[in-house]
């Protein structure tokens, strides 16, 4: 493993001492979310220093075990998904098993560290919209947590991010005295909640240099270009965007599911798009292709295959391209020079969508060709600021 990228950061091996900071050995990455339905495997284009896993679901536990037994020494967390299921109280702001007569939260932590985690990610419920009492709840007792290697994980109802309660937000987790990670829920994209998400979601990392962001897509890189202290990006769909507990995925088809197909990463748009619609897109037309190290300047087409390899394959291209763009980013100074280069590639994948469109001879919608999603337009033009 090559030096840590940051002076005084601790190699980021399985560390059981709780004593040892969590801040350090998660500071400037952004960690892969990988499904713990699978069997873990070794993702060469991952980089090192700045990269980085979270271990996702029920299996994150005997997963990320079994990714150390392999060799895996790089930063990793342990995320079960207890928000999946558990909507928190002000009585039960974190899920402990029932099953476990003298579980506690430092148990649950501790087991994470005893499991390979680098650091310990709190088992806490989602909060829903404006649930004052319960971030008040979790606020106190994450208050309470003493070991310096704990992230407290906020699972929160993409409503906190609007204008009516992002100040509130704020306030809480000044008095967090951890370093706090967020997840936001919503049927589909969160960052297309409201017009204000975007900008507000940059307020939230700028008031905070404690804040990151997981479970998310290109808004990981945002944040942290806007400076999280770490970001997470799903390896699939599943794993970048959540929905509160008990809610069915919209898009969905219960009656006749079928296959699931990847979503790929479009470099030059800046914009995930299932593989069938890029099928049907470039069915006549020279698809759009990609220079990355998995690619090597072949078509984004080729991954309109259910089957476990293309799955994979998809997946390797979608962490090459955003980890090229993450080290393209931290070349630069951190601030101005950062958020500038930023906004200029996001202005440039705005402009290409439409010089897409007009190569096929395509309408600017998602029904027919490419359309600019709403955030990716509000990063192309918000204030470098907030």
């Amino acid at each position: 493993m090559a030096n840590p990228p940051l002076p005084g950061r601790t190699p980021a091996l399985r560390v059981l001492d709780a004593s040892v900071p969590a801040t350090p050995l998660l500071q400037g990455r952004v960690l892969l979310h990988e499904n713990a339905r699978f069997v873990p495997q070794m993702r060469a284009p991952l980089d090192d220093d700045l990269g980085g896993i979270v271990m996702t679901g029920e299996k994150a536990g005997e997963r990320a075990y079994q990714l150390r037994a392999s060799g895996y020494d790089g930063a990793m967390l342990i995320d079960t998904t207890a928000y999946k299921t558990h909507t928190a109280t002000a009585e039960e702001p974190f899920f402990l098993d029932s099953g476990d007569l003298f579980g506690t939260v430092d148990t649950v932590l501790q087991l994470q560290k005893a499991r390979g985690a680098s650091a310990a990610l709190t088992p806490t419920g989602y909060i829903p919209p404006g649930a004052s009492k319960v971030l008040e709840t979790v606020i106190r007792q994450a208050q309470l947590i003493e070991r310096a290697d704990t992230v407290i994980s906020l699972p929160l109802s993409t409503v906190w991010l609007t204008d009516e309660y992002i100040s509130q937000l704020i306030a809480g987790c000044e008095r967090i005295p951890h370093p706090k990670a967020i997840t936001l829920f919503r049927q589909f994209n969160p960052m297309e909640q409201s017009k204000t998400v975007p900008a507000n979601l940059r307020r939230l990392v700028a008031a905070r240099p404690d804040i990151a962001l997981l479970r998310s897509d290109l808004a990981a890189l945002d944040a942290f270009v806007h400076g999280a202290l770490f970001s997470g990006i799903g390896a699939d769909s599943t794993s970048r965007h959540s929905i509160p507990p008990g809610e069915v995925t919209l898009v969905s088809n219960k009656k006749n599911p079928g296959p699931i197909y990847p979503y790929v990463l479009m470099p030059s748009l800046m914009t995930f798009k299932g593989t069938r619609s890029l099928a049907r897109i470039y069915a006549n037309d020279p698809p759009a292709t990609c220079d990355c190290g998995v690619c090597e300047g072949r078509g984004l087409d080729r991954f309109n295959d259910p089957g476990r390899e293309a799955r994979r394959e998809s997946e390797n291209h979608n962490i090459s391209t955003w980890s090229d763009w993450m080290l393209q980013s931290v070349a630069r100074k951190p601030g101005l020079d950062r958020k500038t280069w930023w906004r200029d590639k996001c202005t440039a994948a705005v402009a290409q969508c439409a010089l897409e469109n007009q190569r096929l001879g395509l309408s600017a919608n998602s029904k027919a060709g490419f359309s600019v999603p709403d955030h990716l337009r509000a990063w192309a033009t918000l204030p470098l600021n907030p």
